[in-house]
């Protein structure tokens, strides 16, 4: 009833986890998820190079022991014109590398089969052939280490996967390149040694405990669940993997939760950050407070990008009067500008306490819907509660009004939102940065931490070293004459001979204490 060759009445376990066919919940989806994809494979009776039925199969073997199928008469002129290439993996491939395969037939209908059990190849099958022989069999067929068509013993190196559609373990192993030797003559074969450090410092790495990374996740080992029979889950050999958390989200955490302590709930100045753009009108210069605690991390990238200098020289490419202005595109056209992380960032203005356009001076991020945050950014010139829940407020103007109604006022191009004339940021100040502030605190804290673990350590070696297992300081134990003149071993306490005053004395005390008493007494203990 089992796969395989198994004649027992039941599925045994090694046939249901992945002996026969991986069907377990664990390690059968992921060997389905390493199995390319249908449609990217060649038929196994093709040629990989002209998709059609060849002729003259020739395999070319690659490095993670799988081998690729062509026909010999397309594949000689893709070498000779392509400069002995690989058509599939792009490696040196020479015609001397290719193998002749030798596949068997029926007569009648001229179908491709194994040549030990007669089953026909399928879209299906594992196929495997021999270097040494060329013979290609199903992988079932290779057993014994023989090639059963020509009775030539084989290595498990020399097995090539030519088709494993379904992610079953492969027959074959990786080729690996022999390690070659400098033979020059500044080099001396008879001296060559490998040193001794270098491989000391491997093992060291090696038996070395990985330090526990300080982002670690206190609530998960990063381990999948097992089961109550524990056959959906593989068992984990390795060491834990636990899950590690982002340490910019930690940032953002930390800045946007208030101080604690009295009176610091409100010293929100110290979680915000001043900046000061200066531009092209005049020299004049517009001054930001960001709030950092309301949208850290789109506060974050502004300020990354500025420090970065991707802000400088950055045109104000889009001015509606009595409405916003817009800059923070590099290229100018409004269409550019890539965030810190080169990819849109989420919008925050769905977070507790957001800010909203509700004054004159807002800044707020542009976008072109929602999560698409890049660099752009704007500047209000009037309330607007309507791009509230829409665009993520992170600072607002506190000084340069004069340069803001100026800006307010440049005439624009006829039929267009672009200003007449071109105004630039020309500098980015940055006064107070409360990310870089945290950054600093992170690292006196690890290395506080770090320092303290190392005097820990280093204290419990040193009182391992002064205490035996019985809480006994070495070197004070107190040794008696008798146990000095008797020698080692058990015999040291037959040596012990007791005075005969002492034992009558005991004696008599252990008669005295066996007498019974009777009656009252003479009352003189009442």
């Amino acid at each position: 009833m089992g796969h395989g060759n198994s004649d027992k009445l039941y599925i045994t376990h090694a046939e249901h986890a992945g002996q026969f066919g991986s069907h377990s919940s664990s390690s059968g989806f992921k060997f389905k998820a390493q199995a390319p994809h249908p449609g990217a494979r060649t038929p196994f009776d093709s040629c990989a190079l002209s998709f059609q039925p060849f002729s003259h199969p020739v395999c070319a073997r690659n490095s993670d022991g799988t081998g690729t199928v062509f026909d010999l008469v397309n594949i000689i002129p893709w070498l000779k014109q392509h400069n002995n290439t690989h058509p599939v993996t792009k490696e040196p491939l020479s015609p001397d590398n290719l193998i002749t395969l030798h596949y068997s037939r029926k007569e009648g209908s001229g179908e491709i089969h194994d040549p030990i059990s007669f089953k026909p190849f399928s879209e299906h099958s594992h196929i495997v052939a021999i270097a040494t022989t060329g013979n290609v069999f199903l992988a079932e067929s290779v057993k014994g280490g023989k090639d059963l068509v020509n009775e030539v013993p084989f290595k498990k190196q020399d097995i090539i996967t030519l088709q494993n559609p379904h992610g079953l373990p492969q027959a074959s192993v990786p080729v690996t390149a022999a390690p070659t030797l400098d033979v020059s003559p500044k080099h001396d074969l008879s001296k060559s040694t490998v040193s001794k450090s270098a491989a000391a410092g491997g093992v060291s790495a090696v038996k070395a405990k990985a330090a526990v990374p300080w982002n670690v996740s206190p609530y998960s080992s990063g381990l999948p669940g097992a089961s109550l029979t524990s056959t959906s889950v593989d068992p984990s050999t390795t060491g834990s993997s636990k899950l590690l958390w982002d340490e910019e989200e930690l940032m953002f955490e930390d800045i946007s939760n208030p101080l604690k302590g009295k009176g610091k709930e409100k010293d929100v100045g110290r979680r915000r950050a001043y900046v000061r753009l200066v531009t092209s009108l005049g020299g004049g210069s517009l001054n930001l407070e960001l709030f950092c605690e309301k949208a850290p991390k789109t506060c974050y990238n502004f300020l990354m990008l500025a420090k970065a200098g991707k802000y400088d020289n950055c045109l104000f490419h889009r001015l509606v009067p009595g409405f916003m202005i817009q800059t923070g595109d590099p290229t100018g056209t409004g269409t550019g500008g890539e965030s810190y992380w080169g990819t849109p960032f989420r919008d925050e203005h769905d977070l507790k306490g957001a800010a909203k356009h509700d004054t004159r001076g807002v800044l707020a991020m542009a976008n072109k819907g929602a999560g698409t945050n890049g660099s752009q950014f704007y500047i209000t010139f009037k309330p607007a509660s309507h791009l509230d829940k829409k665009h993520t407020v992170f600072g607002k103007l506190v000084g340069g009004e004069e340069v803001l109604d100026l800006l307010e006022k440049l005439p624009l191009k006829d039929g267009t939102e672009r200003p007449a004339k071109s105004v630039r940021i020309t500098e980015v100040v940055i006064y107070q940065d409360p990310f870089d502030d945290y950054k600093k605190r992170l690292t006196n804290k690890l290395a506080k931490r770090a320092q303290s673990n190392q005097s820990n350590k280093a204290s419990s070696e040193k009182k391992g070293d002064e205490i035996n297992w019985f809480g006994v300081k070495v070197g004070e134990e107190k040794v008696t004459a008798a146990e000095e003149g008797a020698g080692g071993g058990v015999g040291k306490y037959l040596n012990l001979k007791r005075p005969q005053g002492a034992l009558a004395a005991s004696a008599g005390a252990d008669e005295s204490k066996k007498k019974r008493k009777t009656g009252f007494g003479d009352f003189a203990g009442w």
